[in-house]
């Protein structure tokens, strides 16, 4: 019994230590003091923490306190992927979407933004309803168009609220124009 509790008081010691540097770090971040929060942040990321692992791939996306590595940035990216973080999997979905750092690719980006659409991430349900809209890269269907600008709508998502109150007011994808639909998503 003892032994369980000591193990279960490391764990939130550690937890408790770590979510502290994160904020630290987050401080540091935001009054501009980046080399700051990449000290911080680096063993935590090394650590496997999806936060700061995705907060990396931020400093080195845009040259931070560091110097801009668009290649790093990926590579943190990745690794936050893995972890679940799905912020780091629309990032991803965009440089695949880019052809930043890896050769263009529409499935890879699609492939991300689908898995980060799935878990919650209202930009990229907003990314993989306009791939469904138009057709672009995947193939067309309107019903789930419609679906993902929903959910992505509903987390408070103004470009798919703009798009949802478009299609209906319009009648856009051979939707019937529908006043009241389209009012609700003003």
């Amino acid at each position: 019994m003892l032994k369980h509790f000591l193990l279960f008081f490391i764990f939130v010691t550690s937890s408790t230590i770590q979510a502290a540097e994160l904020e630290d770090g987050f401080q540091a971040f935001t009054t501009g003091d980046y080399e700051q929060a990449l000290r911080l942040w680096l063993p935590l990321a090394e650590k496997d923490n999806a936060d700061a692992q995705y907060n990396l791939g931020i400093l080195y996306m845009k040259g931070l306190g560091v110097e801009e590595n668009l290649k790093t940035a990926f590579i943190w990216y990745k690794r936050a992927a893995a972890n679940g973080h799905t912020d780091a999997m629309f990032n991803l979905g965009t440089m695949y979407n880019k052809g930043n750092v890896i050769s263009r690719s529409p499935k890879d980006a699609n492939k991300w933004w689908l898995k980060a659409a799935e878990l919650g991430n209202a930009a990229a349900q907003f990314n993989i309803a306009v791939e469904y809209a138009y057709g672009n890269n995947l193939e067309k269907n309107i019903t789930e168009a419609i679906k993902w600008w929903k959910k992505s709508a509903s987390q408070g998502n103004k470009d798919a609220r703009a798009a949802l109150h478009r299609t209906y007011a319009e009648g856009l994808f051979d939707i019937a124009v529908n006043p009241q639909e389209a009012k609700l998503w003003k």
